[in-house]
């Protein structure tokens, strides 16, 4: 007699470092970061401003808002755009959650900070427990980063804490 895994998941197959590409999402995996995102934008993107009437903030998770073009006419997506109101991409904010850095090896996750470097001022935002890689990645790999932020939730209350790191 044959056991039969009834929860084995049926389905696509995403392999692991597809993303900037399309990616299949899973939403009850990604709500810390989808959460993380929103909060992130809100407090360090809050565009348009008085001093930035012309930039205006998009974020890309849950649902994409806004895709940047590469050199090759593909797109990527990153967590956040500020674009100007001509459309050209200011600055670029991508957010790391502790799942994504688990999962991702070292050469996806520089490739994915490379390309979003090569676009416009790149702030990446990860997780605490995890800043050592982040560094040495950026570091190591001379990626162009304008910023290495650290975000957690403070427990207890519904507040985010970003850290400003030196690079």
């Amino acid at each position: 007699m044959a056991i039969i895994n009834k929860s084995a998941r049926a389905g696509e197959f995403v392999p692991v470092g597809a993303e900037p590409g399309l990616t299949r999402r899973f939403v009850w995996r990604d709500a810390d970061q989808d959460k993380a995102v929103r909060d992130i934008a809100a407090v360090r993107f809050n565009f348009p401003s008085p001093d930035y009437p012309t930039y205006k903030t998009y974020t890309n998770r849950p649902e994409r808002q806004i895709g940047v073009r590469l050199d090759d006419g593909s797109l990527v997506f990153p967590d956040i755009v500020v674009v100007d109101r001509d459309t050209a991409v200011r600055l670029i904010g991508e957010v790391e959650s502790h799942r994504t850095m688990r999962e991702q090896d070292d050469a996806a996750l520089v490739e994915k900070w490379s390309t979003f470097a090569g676009l416009a001022d790149l702030y990446l935002f990860v997780p605490l427990a995890w800043v050592d890689r982040a560094k040495q990645l950026i570091k190591k790999h001379r990626i162009r980063a304008a910023g290495l932020r650290t975000w957690r939730y403070i427990a207890g209350q519904d507040l985010i804490d970003i850290t400003d790191i030196p690079l």
